[in-house]
């Protein structure tokens, strides 16, 4: 059993890397909020709902009135594909139900009202999930002897303030928000007889507390055109730590490979964010598109461990992602909306020699959404689906000794319905 210090060190890559769907290359696999999520994420020349301060904290201004805002994901389907993935020939399929909530917020108007019938003034406490994940799967490989079991679960929790002012058509904002990251990774790997058999369990756990300030601006031109923009920076950490654990064993008594370290180090991981945007609005009909960049960044942690497997090496390379949409309203009470958005991954691609570097899974993403709504004089409500479609390539063993890694084919398909409402006082 000498390979299985070898397929140790395997497992714990294909979990700090991203073994099934969850990596650090993403950013989007949904949209937040209502409207925005109805109109593909192209919210940041509008940013004027309780989803505003995500978008563009200058769009606040421009809100109407006080209101409560609550967007709830009722629930959503994530379909993993791996080519390959369970060794040559065994391809590893998964599919899993997710339920989280994905934004509330709160807004009050304050201060002079201007010519425009609004207080010049709004502050918004937010919470924001942008991203959460849950992934089971299992195999029995061929054979009901065989076990192979992998659990992610991947969580982002955006909670802040955000301020805006309104000078007649110009508005500007600020915000600051506290990100809570929490990453969750188990594999459990079992093979032959009662007699000779060698099992493989690994764990990954991660926690990173962070500090994201964020600023933007929403011009008006004319009656019909407004643009936005905003800035959010790059996360700065406040604490930070990783777990983990690996452990082989020969048979029930014998362990033959252990590693396991429950203090590492967790430095954020969230580049910087740019957004521009424009809104085209006559009538009932508003148009929007978005243009978002995201910055470049590498981190190291725990560099003078790498031989050992226990070091955290991300890299994001500058990538420029779009988003576009429209919305009708029937009868003044009925909001149609559509809309388009990409999430290209902005890690490099794969390779196998390069073993411990997390680069495990490059995937581009492309997405579409749409709802609908019901409007009344205090109250708005929003049904829609939020569909998306990842394909890429990611690492995985050639075999089941776990002992070498090949690059494979893999792809992502989620499907969400979302629900959001808000109360206008």
């Amino acid at each position: 059993m000498r390979h299985i210090s070898c397929a140790l060190g395997v497992l714990a890559l294909l979990l700090a890397g991203g073994g099934a769907q969850a990596n650090d290359s993403n950013f989007r696999p949904y949209i937040v909020g209502g409207r925005a999520a109805g109109m593909g994420g192209a919210f940041t020349a509008l940013a004027d709902d309780g989803s505003g301060p995500y978008y563009n904290p200058g769009g606040l201004a421009f809100a109407e009135h006080s209101m409560l805002s609550l967007s709830a994901s009722v629930y959503g389907i994530v379909r993993g594909f791996k080519k390959d993935g369970l060794g040559k020939g065994h391809d590893f399929n998964s599919s899993n139900l997710n339920v989280f909530p994905v934004s509330t917020s709160a807004i009050t108007k304050f201060g002079v009202v201007d010519k425009f019938g609004s207080a010049r003034n709004a502050v918004a406490l937010s919470v924001f999930v942008p991203d959460a994940m849950l992934i089971n799967g299992e195999d029995t490989l061929g054979s009901e002897e065989n076990t192979y079991w992998t659990s992610e679960q991947e969580q982002t929790v955006w909670a802040g303030a955000t301020y805006g002012h309104r000078f007649n058509r110009f508005g500007i904002g600020a915000a600051v928000f506290v990100l809570a990251e929490t990453k969750m990774s188990l594999l459990d790997f079992r093979t032959g007889t009662e007699s000779d058999f060698k099992t493989l369990t690994a764990r990954s756990e991660q926690t990173i507390v962070g500090v994201v300030a964020a600023v933007g601006l929403r011009y008006q031109l004319g009656d019909k055109l407004n643009i936005g923009a905003s800035l959010y920076s790059p996360e700065m950490g406040m604490a930070g730590s990783r777990h983990e654990f690996a452990r082989g064993e020969a048979d029930s008594v014998s362990v033959v490979g252990d590693r396991k370290h429950p203090d590492l180090r967790a430095t954020p991981s969230l580049p910087w964010r740019a957004q521009a945007g424009i809104a085209w609005t006559s009538g009932k009909l508003t148009l929007a598109a978005d243009a978002i960049v995201l910055g470049s960044l590498e981190i190291h942690d725990d560099i003078g461990l790498a031989e050992q497997g226990l070091d955290r090496n991300v890299k994001r390379n500058m990538v420029v992602n779009g988003s576009a949409g429209f919305e009708y309203v029937v009868a003044d009470r009925f909001p149609v909306r559509a809309g388009l958005f990409t999430d290209f991954a902005a890690s490099d691609e794969p390779t196998p020699d390069g073993l411990w570097d997390n680069s495990s899974a490059h995937r581009d993403s492309y997405g579409g959404t749409a709802s609908v709504g019901y409007r009344t004089d205090h109250t708005s409500t929003d049904l829609g689906l939020n569909v998306s479609y990842a394909s890429g390539r990611a690492l995985a063993v050639r075999d089941l000794t776990l002992e070498e890694l090949v690059v494979t084919e893999t792809s992502t398909t989620r499907f969400y319905l979302f629900l959001a409402t808000s109360y206008q006082f």
